[in-house]
């Protein structure tokens, strides 16, 4: 079963995902994979940001306060797809949340 994390800062803003055992030969995984590249491509050709990001992790730079607007658009959107496909498959892929950078 894959799983995705998704990284929200202090402030409940995703600042990442991690993605760990999606397997691309599943749709969920096939899907998962193709929303993750969207929405990196379209912060990079579209927002013009620098995103770091591999088979395994999305990290997206949330220093641009001019740009929170944007990003909070596209990527609840992500995370909203994401859950749903999860929902769908649930044996294939599992969604969660964490809250880094946060001390109790």
């Amino acid at each position: 079963m894959g799983e995705i994390r998704i990284r929200r800062d202090e402030r409940s803003r995703v600042t990442g995902f991690s993605v760990r055992g999606v397997d691309s030969g599943t749709p969920a995984g096939t899907s998962a994979q193709h929303l993750l590249r969207a929405v990196t491509t379209s912060l990079v050709d579209y927002l013009h940001m620098t995103v770091e990001s591999d088979a395994t992790e999305l990290l997206i730079n949330r220093n641009d306060l001019h740009l929170d607007r944007e990003l909070d658009a596209m990527l609840e959107t992500l995370v909203i797809g994401l859950k749903l496909l999860a929902e769908e498959y649930p044996s294939d892929l599992v969604v969660e949340e964490a809250t880094v950078g946060v001390e109790v």
